[in-house]
């Protein structure tokens, strides 16, 4: 059967169906919930169909019930700074644990992505001028870039997957974007969608994106090295400067720390 979502594939074991029946037993949206979080897991790079199921039941089962354990440590503190800060950091955690976890897992994910994006697309490049088809280049890309770019590899992998099994090559391809939501993946996927349909040259595409992901990939490292100077104000401020004091001072105080000696002893 074909699988068209952008989302989760598979089937959830039992454990996390009887999750799903628990939280539905008591009330809450558990359906509408594990849509919207299909394709944030799928941009995090955690592709079990577990996953949306376990995180609803611990950001509003278990968070609830660990933000009545940190009300109770909060309200029992009594004036104790100590226990104030630990039931408030308990509730805090309850709250906002969950969408953080699954955030800075997006985040890292998209910072490798873009690391690996420019090289990428110019490997793509490469096999596309040497007459390769676009399912080919996919497969020559992922075989290259295997051990340098896991991430960016099991992601075009995936692609290309698609690209075999659905009847719809466009969808497969759009799918690439929305599973990614970066704005470099869009552009190549709108590049591979226009040689889809209209029948464009796919390889002066490639280039302008190639040339285009290159500039911006030297601009900001180029940036990156202007914030040099202020980054090092601090450092250079905290180390060297004792160091100087040390310097210019220390022949004068030892001068006068003899000098009082000598008086001393007369």
């Amino acid at each position: 059967e074909e699988q068209e979502s952008v989302g989760l594939q598979g089937e959830m074991s039992a454990q996390a169906q009887g999750l799903v029946s628990f939280m539905r037993g008591i009330g809450i949206s558990v359906d509408e919930g594990m849509r919207k979080q299909e394709v944030r897991f799928a941009r995090a790079g955690i592709e079990s169909p577990d996953a949306p199921a376990y995180y609803l039941f611990f950001q509003r089962v278990v968070s609830f019930g660990v933000g009545i354990v940190g009300g109770f440590i909060l309200l029992s503190a009594k004036g104790d700074m100590m226990h104030q800060a630990l039931g408030g950091g308990i509730i805090l955690l309850a709250i906002y644990g969950p969408h953080l976890y699954l955030q800075n897992k997006i985040d890292h994910r998209n910072k490798l992505l873009q690391r690996a994006f420019p090289d990428t697309l110019d490997l793509l490049l490469v096999c596309v001028e040497s007459g390769l088809a676009l399912d080919a280049a996919l497969t020559r890309v992922c075989n290259e870039l295997a051990r340098a770019y896991p991430e960016m590899t099991k992601e075009l992998n995936r692609t290309r997957l698609e690209l075999s099994l659905l009847n719809d090559r466009v969808k497969a391809l759009m799918n690439l974007g929305d599973r990614t939501g970066m704005v470099a993946f869009r552009s190549l996927v709108v590049a591979l969608v226009q040689s889809e349909r209209f029948g464009t040259s796919l390889t002066d595409t490639l280039r302008v994106l190639s040339e285009d992901f290159r500039l911006q990939r030297l601009a900001a490292a180029e940036a990156k090295a202007a914030r040099l100077p202020v980054l090092m104000t601090l450092p250079l401020m905290l180390l060297l400067m004792p160091a100087f004091f040390i310097i210019i001072m220390g022949p004068a105080v030892i001068k006068m720390m003899g000098g009082g000696q000598m008086v001393t002893g007369q």
